[in-house]
């Protein structure tokens, strides 16, 4: 991975963590929706350059028939030193399999180029981003006392780049955290 990359997504995954540490406890239906509005005040905070809820137009021959919404592009600046827009997806691992959650990216990678918008022109790099769902309390014997697990579950970070840019259907992982 290229290093400049690798220490974008190292500062990205610490501050994942340090979201994922202070609302995990925490329950809530849309427990995605808080955890990224978490996300983006840290983002803020470190001076990251993003738009988040970027539109990404899906093709039929040219044609739009739908649009996304990706959670984040991340931009060249602040402390992100890498040279390409990297688009990421944030999820919660209640929300869907792992591999349903990186077609969504996969998606993203493959139709941003084919849309006129500039920050997702020349897409190549994806972070997927599972927040950890919440397990069901340890009950005591007597079903008096129960203790939510501890220490908290990491969030799963994958990093994937296209690897054929013209058609945009291959992917290669280039670096994980957080899988066991």
């Amino acid at each position: 991975m290229d290093p400049v990359l690798k220490r974008t997504c190292e500062l990205f995954y610490k501050l994942a963590c340090e979201v994922n540490d202070e609302l995990h406890y925490q329950y809530h239906s849309s427990m995605e929706e808080q955890f990224q509005s978490a996300l983006s005040s840290e983002l803020k905070s470190k001076k990251f350059v993003y738009h988040s809820e970027t539109v990404i137009e899906l093709h039929y021959k040219g044609f739009p028939v739908k649009e996304s919404k990706a959670d984040y592009v991340i931009l060249p600046g602040g402390p992100n030193k890498f040279k390409h827009n990297i688009i990421v997806e944030v999820k919660h691992l209640a929300s869907a399999g792992l591999d349903k959650n990186r077609i969504q990216l996969f998606t993203y990678l493959n139709s941003g180029p084919t849309n006129n918008n500039p920050l997702t022109k020349s897409l190549r790099y994806g972070i997927l981003l599972i927040w950890p769902a919440l397990k069901n309390p340890t009950m005591s014997d007597d079903g008096r006392f129960a203790e939510l697990s501890n220490p908290v579950p990491k969030p799963i970070m994958e990093v994937w780049r296209s690897t054929n840019a013209t058609s945009r259907t291959k992917f290669e992982l280039l670096e994980s955290w957080g899988l066991q």
